[in-house]
């Protein structure tokens, strides 16, 4: 018995008694559930109980068989059961002809060999469950693609557009009869300033930028489908919406740029204190003391020199934390001695040496608040890993090339001859909240500082020792020079 007629339930449509008695003891032998119509009117009733395969004599008594299937196929319900008809009149190719053209999907004359019948059945029966399978699959499909929470656009090899899950349509604010066949290109330009060949690097390889759209942010990437070596089959594209993690982002620098104001007044106060100090007690001496007139102008020249101390000081934390809102063209040198000035007096009573070889004078397009504080990260961790004292701190800045890239811009260097990092940490280290400052640090200073340099085109690398003579870590930040090139990828160099 074919495994494939287990259940299957056959309408069987013919006018004569003996016919039907023929066909219902070979179909159920062959394992089929076998339902009778004389008529094609009653056929055309109990197809509507939707059977799984319909057996019809084409010469009925009140109509033809070909209507029969005809009326079968026009009805949506039973348009898909297979309807083989059988005649032992209509026998010639015009008749044949007439019947498949009429919507049978098979046509057989009599008599009929019992095994060409249910062979031919089952064919038709596999045929109707791959389909059903193809719709289920097709079905699943759909609510999948429509259920991701990422937005897709397919376009074919032109680059038209073939289909928009509900999510792309709803992020893009778009209504999909009014793209429908339109170039994915020209879709992409109507919510984005780049193009889509802006998502493609030099090599080919695709790219994921961060785009806005209203007041939304996205992770896009573009890539082409390769099913031939040749000729791509296609494309896809791939929006996320990443509003949320941007505006978690701008809340982790707010926070870091608190903290950064904090230990920014922790360092004025203390270097305040001691002008301060002085200032007051030669007014003291100045206003009490009994001595000559020049010993009290020299009190108040000593006092006008701590004031100018005091301002000087208040100045250049002002300038250090100065926001731009765009970038300018700015002395590579200028930023990094801004950063150095306010750590100066912090650096000497920790009793660290600097050694700073700052004669950069190329500009380089920044916004010289974030670098600042990139920078000052740098020496403040710099600071913490030698925080027993007697330790070397050396900054650089020079003119170099991108290791990658080839292309001219600034190096910024800083090492310390610190306790290291450990191999273990390494991998870590740029992560967001990650820290091995236990309660002291808040994870966001590193993570900081990659954002912004890799925002201004910049790359970050990293080498350390944990033990010999040479332990330590080094810091190399490399930013481009205005129209040249350079690699934006961030790289981890242990030693």
């Amino acid at each position: 018995m074919p495994e494939l007629t287990s259940r299957a339930r056959v309408l069987l449509i013919d006018d004569e008694d003996a016919s039907r008695y023929i066909f219902r003891r070979i179909l159920t032998r062959a394992g089929f559930d076998v339902d009778e119509a004389s008529t094609g009117s009653e056929g055309l009733a109990m197809g509507d109980s939707i059977p799984d395969i319909i057996l019809a004599d084409v010469n009925l008594p009140d109509m033809l068989g070909y209507e029969v299937c005809r009326r079968l196929k026009a009805n949506p319900p039973t348009a898909g059961i297979p309807v083989i008809q059988v005649s032992a009149a209509f026998v010639s190719n015009e008749s044949k002809v007439q019947g498949l053209q009429g919507g049978a999907d098979a046509y057989l004359t009599q008599p009929v060999e019992p095994a060409v019948l249910v062979a031919q059945i089952n064919a038709l029966l596999r045929l109707r469950r791959a389909e059903s399978m193809s719709r289920l699959s097709g079905l699943q499909w759909e609510i999948t693609f429509n259920a991701l929470s990422d937005g897709i656009a397919l376009a074919d090899e032109n680059g038209l557009l073939l289909r928009a899950n509900s999510t792309f349509m709803r992020l893009l604010d778009l209504v999909y009869s009014e793209i429908e066949g339109l170039p994915l290109s020209k879709i992409f330009a109507s919510r984005f300033a780049p193009t889509l060949a802006d998502l493609m690097a030099p090599a080919g390889d695709a790219q994921a930028l961060e785009l806005s759209f209203g007041y939304r942010w996205f992770n896009v990437r573009y890539n082409k489908i390769e099913s031939d070596p040749i000729k791509p089959a296609g494309s896809i594209l791939i929006i996320s919406d990443i509003t949320d993690y941007k505006k978690l982002q701008e809340t982790l620098k707010s926070t870091e740029r608190l903290a950064a104001t904090g230990r920014l007044a922790h360092i004025m106060a203390h270097e305040i204190n001691n002008p301060l100090e002085a200032m007051s007690n030669l007014l003291y001496l100045a206003s009490n003391d009994s001595g000559s007139e020049q010993e009290k102008h020299s009190y108040i020249e000593q006092a006008s020199i701590e004031l100018l101390r005091i301002s000087t000081i208040t100045r250049q934390v002002l300038s250090y934390h100065r926001e731009s809102l765009f970038p300018s063209l700015i002395p590579a040198g200028e930023i990094m001695d801004a950063a150095l000035a306010v750590f100066r007096s912090h650096i000497a009573a920790s009793g660290v040496e600097l050694i700073s070889r700052v004669d950069c004078k190329h500009g380089v397009l920044v916004r010289a608040g974030e670098l600042r504080q990139v920078f000052s990260n740098f020496i403040s961790n710099a600071l913490d890993a030698m925080s027993g004292g007697h330790g070397i701190l050396r900054v650089r800045c020079m003119i170099s090339r991108n290791y990658s890239s080839r292309g001219v811009g600034v190096r910024f260097l800083f090492s310390d001859t610190g306790h290291g990092i450990p191999q273990q940490t390494l991998a870590h280290i740029f992560d967001p909240f990650y820290t091995t400052k236990n309660s002291k640090g808040s994870g966001i200073g590193l993570w900081l500082s990659e954002e912004v340099v890799k925002k201004h085109g910049g790359v970050i690398r990293l080498r350390t020792r944990t033990e010999g003579q040479y332990r330590g870590t080094l810091f190399d930040i490399f930013l481009p020079i205005p129209g040249n090139s350079n690699n934006q990828s961030t790289v981890f160099d242990a030693q």
